[in-house]
């Protein structure tokens, strides 16, 4: 369990293709492009500013894929500050030396000398205590790395990328960042990314991409998106962005049937039926009306059960039906019939 939780607070990646495509059509893309285009040719360093899903690790990571010509010597290690405490964060940033209590008896290189050349991307950097906030504004300052029990500081040259959730200003007053290295990462270029729900127009090419990978990696066909589904997706809130999108698709792919991609039942309800149903009559597409209208159906009964409390004379009464023939549709269309159930 402790190696699984490492691994996945820091990662090491090398030079080569670029792995992490930035996918959409709006304006919101267009300039984020540019803008890594720009930060790949010099090597300032740079903060990252978005909300949890957004994709502020394939920004960074693409920015050091374009940078100038990689080679061997120019590592990218990233870490992940929420997932490490504050004792394991200090050895994992700065390294140790063999003999250091509480450590590991052997010597340790640490993140930045492990990257010396390359490049490091510090993830969520407000969720560092305020001592390795300090130890890190140090870092920044000095470009010097010195291990837990070293004596020997070691110059470091590397561009730090680091990440935040929210602009670093509310941060500090949340009491969540320090305010000197708010004001030094007031030196770093800014990259704002913003959430998927002001950017709905990018919703459409983002899910055709993420089903089309699935469909290459699980080795089925390209799989028929209809204007119905996608309407759906774009509609949703996406409070996890990106990351909460693709496990959508990447669900809605394993639900496919027929070569047709079908959304998860959750995301299916009777105004999406409604709205499917016109748009086929209109369009002239074959659909099955007995299965629509029951998808309509049961997402009444279960509002109505809802609305009254899952009791079932009241919910039998408004829709105008007797409670033996509510009991039968329940049935008939699976629907949890009490609040436990749900």
């Amino acid at each position: 369990m402790e190696k699984e939780k490492k691994t996945k607070a820091v990662e090491e990646k090398r030079p080569g293709a670029i792995e992490y495509p930035i996918i959409g059509k709006s304006r919101v893309v267009e300039q984020l492009l540019k803008q890594i285009s720009r930060l790949a040719k010099n090597r300032r360093d740079i903060m990252i500013i978005g909300e949890a899903g957004v994709g502020k690790g394939a920004v960074a990571k693409n920015v050091y894929s374009l940078d100038r010509v990689p080679d061997e010597k120019s590592p990218f290690m990233s870490i992940n500050l929420s997932v490490l405490d504050d004792r394991e964060l200090e050895a994992v940033l700065f390294g140790h030396d063999r003999g250091v209590e509480g450590l590991p008896y052997t010597t340790k290189r640490g993140l930045f000398e492990i990257a010396n050349g390359g490049t490091v991307l510090i993830e969520e950097i407000e969720e560092a205590s305020f001592r390795n906030q300090m130890k890190i504004l140090a870092f920044m300052n000095e470009r010097t790395t010195r291990r837990i029990g070293g004596t020997r500081p070691e110059s470091i040259d590397i561009r730090l990328i680091v990440t935040l959730k929210e602009d670093p200003k509310g941060l500090v007053e949340k009491r969540k960042l320090l305010e000197d290295l708010y004001n030094r990462l007031a030196d770093f270029e800014r990259v704002e990314i913003p959430p998927l729900r002001e950017r709905p127009e990018d919703i459409p090419l983002l899910v055709k991409h993420f089903a089309g990978e699935l469909c290459r990696e699980i080795g089925i066909g390209e799989l028929i998106i209809d204007i119905n589904a996608i309407d759906v997706l774009v509609r949703q809130s996406w409070r996890e962005n990106i990351r909460e999108l693709k496990a959508v698709v990447d669900k809605s792919v394993l639900f496919s049937n027929g070569g047709r991609f079908m959304l998860p039942p959750e995301l299916v309800d009777e105004k999406t039926e409604v709205v499917k149903m016109i748009n086929n009559l209109t369009t002239g597409q074959d659909f099955i009306l007995d299965k629509s209208l029951d998808a309509i159906e049961k997402g009444i009964i279960e509002r109505a059960l809802q609305k009254f409390g899952f009791n079932q004379s009241r919910s039998a009464s408004f829709l105008g039906m007797t409670e033996q023939t509510l009991r039968y549709k329940l049935k008939r269309l699976n629907i949890a019939s009490s609040r436990s159930r749900v």
